[in-house]
């Protein structure tokens, strides 16, 4: 199984309580150790055959021992040079394995990409940032057990901070309440907005205005940022803060360089050139400037090109999506669904609410696959309606579903 989903938000918390809950040894490899063929095969593909061990390392038989949790953590992160041949030994491992396996991975795009038969292999399970209440149950529960005074309102402030992620809450929790028995309101006044566009607005407006390339440099040190993420808000700024052809061209061109030092650090995963990359976008284009005074810029916009990356990476993923699940059904392949059924059966299912219905049924389609499929809101109407008259039709099948193996269906569209 894969456990997929942002930092923070408790898929690896998940599986260490899974293997405790059941009293199962663990067997965990993460970024931090070298994840190439001979590893795993030696850790984790020695630990997932029908032989056990503890982890003392003696080896058990199987059915006098306990089962052992391999845990892959940060699966997504497994490619540079050092892990070399990670990815094929881990396929061969669940192939292989008597033994439970979890991946857990941020990017899961990135994983299946160069690992594709992992679609095939693990059934993944998505992890989704916290709402801030449920976060302040479990601040409250740490703070009971630590007897610490805290109020509701203190405990909503910190988890509304935390954007979601669990883990950034309690790291925040601890910070402001080290060495205190009682929290109040104005104690979270220390915490900063994890949402840094003010912090950075002022990083980029300090940048622009610096002098000398300590200053530039200076200026984003201390910014939540990829070098990469920088660069695209700084591509956006330059046209704001430049006014002079000249001066605009000298800044592209420090920034193009920058660019180049980015491309081959991950190239040759020599990440030091960011380093360089990073003088050139701050330094080099902040005293790119010549001429003219410096006009004034009360904001800096999103980047326009993360938007449009990020509007189409919704999209492809609902594509994909879709296409995972129909693609079996129509006895077809991803790339022929998606180029020669899809835009039509789109089409024809905003007029065919029948049709709609039956596919809900008989495939695994999820409110975002319908809305998708008929373009709507996921939350319309419409899709509310569909959900309905498929849970109607479906009655106790889909409870019987739930306890025995699911086949694929054998129906296709002719049959229609």
């Amino acid at each position: 199984m894969i456990l997929k989903g942002e930092p923070g938000i408790g898929k690896t918390s998940s599986a260490l309580a899974l293997a405790y809950d059941l009293k199962w040894d663990v067997v965990e490899m993460n970024a931090s150790d070298h994840r190439n063929a001979e590893s795993i095969k030696k850790v984790a593909g020695i630990g997932s055959m029908t032989q056990t061990f503890t982890l003392d390392g003696e080896f058990l038989s199987s059915h006098s021992g306990r089962r052992k949790l391999i845990i892959l953590d940060e699966a997504d992160n497994l490619f540079g040079r050092e892990d070399y041949g990670g990815a094929k030994a881990i396929v061969d491992t669940i192939r292989e394995s008597s033994q439970p396996i979890l991946l857990i991975a941020n990017d899961y795009y990135e994983l299946t990409r160069r690992a594709s038969a992992l679609k095939r292999l693990a059934t993944s399970v998505t992890f989704r940032r916290l709402d801030p209440s449920a976060i302040v149950v479990v601040l409250r529960s740490i703070a009971e057990n630590e007897n610490v005074t805290v109020s509701l309102d203190t405990l909503g402030k910190i988890a509304s901070n935390a954007g979601g992620d669990l883990r950034a809450a309690i790291n925040d929790l601890q910070m402001i309440v080290e060495g205190r028995s009682h929290l109040d309101a104005e104690d979270t006044d220390v915490l900063g907005e994890r949402n840094q566009e003010k912090e950075l607005s002022r990083a980029l407006g300090a940048m622009f205005g610096a002098k000398t390339v300590r200053e530039a440099q200076d200026a984003t040190l201390n910014l939540d940022k990829m070098p990469d993420e920088l660069e695209k808000w700084i591509e956006e700024s330059i046209p704001s803060e430049m006014k002079d052809p000249e001066d605009l061209a000298r800044a592209f061109d420090a920034l193009s360089r920058s660019n180049i030092y980015l491309r081959r650090a991950r190239a040759l995963q020599h990440y030091g050139m960011w380093s360089y990359a990073r003088t050139m976008m701050t330094a080099g284009v902040a005293l790119s400037r010549k001429s003219g005074r410096r006009p004034h810029v009360s904001e800096y916009r999103f980047p326009s090109f993360l938007i449009v990356m990020s509007r189409a990476k919704g999209t492809r993923a609902s594509r994909k999506s879709i296409s995972s699940k129909l693609a079996p059904y129509f006895h077809t392949s991803s790339r022929m669904f998606d180029e020669s059924i899809l835009p039509y059966l789109s089409k024809l299912l905003t007029k065919d609410r029948e049709l709609m219905v039956k596919l809900g049924c008989e495939t695994e389609l999820d409110d975002g696959d319908i809305s998708n499929l008929l373009h709507v809101d996921s939350d319309s109407s419409i899709v509310k309606a569909i959900r309905a008259e498929i849970i109607a039709i479906k009655g106790e099948d889909e409870v019987m579903r739930k306890k025995t193996p699911r086949r694929k269906s054998g129906r296709s569209l002719a049959e229609f």
